[in-house]
């Protein structure tokens, strides 16, 4: 008597065929995931780079006054490091000051994941450190301060943000670059 049913050979041959491919369904969804993150991450970096700039710019609002000390209200900068920037050369610290004649600087903080904003605040000479920017979790923050070249070289200051951060093995990159002009310079 002959029974109706799959022989051995012909389930093995089903699953292998289902195997293969549940196996090229999951490397294309997987395909469109790293795809998909990639240009996430990538406009995700582009924006937050201008974010950072447009904080430099704007400057912050300090406590307990409440004043906002733009950087192009500066009277006079300098890049570098140390005590009115005779330290030694930084391109990623920039030293301002204020109408106030107070000077004000921007830094990298942590291992390059923040911005650090130094103001003066009352009752304390030495002035505050605030962050005013974190980098989102496994980037770095680039910091470049520059002199430009040109017809009026003292009165700018050129600035650029660049965030990085590796994804899936590929490294992406944001950055905006701009120079301001310092209206009160002498």
């Amino acid at each position: 008597m002959y029974k109706s049913g799959f022989t051995l050979v012909e389930m093995l041959v089903t699953t292998a065929i289902t195997i293969i491919l549940l196996i090229g369904l999951f490397n294309f969804y997987y395909v469109s995931k790293v795809v998909y993150t990639s240009g996430i991450t990538r406009q995700a970096l582009q924006n937050a780079s201008g974010v950072v700039l447009s904080k430099i710019i704007q400057g912050g609002k300090e406590q307990p006054s409440g004043g906002v000390y733009r950087l192009a209200q500066g009277t006079r900068y300098c890049i570098g490091t140390g005590a009115s920037c005779g330290g030694a050369v930084s391109t990623a610290e920039l030293h301002y000051w204020g109408p106030d004649n107070i000077e004000r600087w921007y830094r990298l903080g942590g291992a390059n994941t923040s911005l650090i904003y130094h103001h003066p605040i009352a009752g304390n000479a030495a002035g505050a450190d605030e962050t005013i920017y974190t980098a989102p979790s496994g980037a770095t923050l680039t910091l470049l301060f520059w002199i430009p070249s040109g017809n009026y070289p003292a009165a700018n200051a050129g600035a650029s943000v660049t965030l990085t951060q590796i994804v899936y093995g590929k490294t992406f990159t944001g950055s905006s670059t701009t120079v301001v002009n310092l209206r009160n310079h002498p």
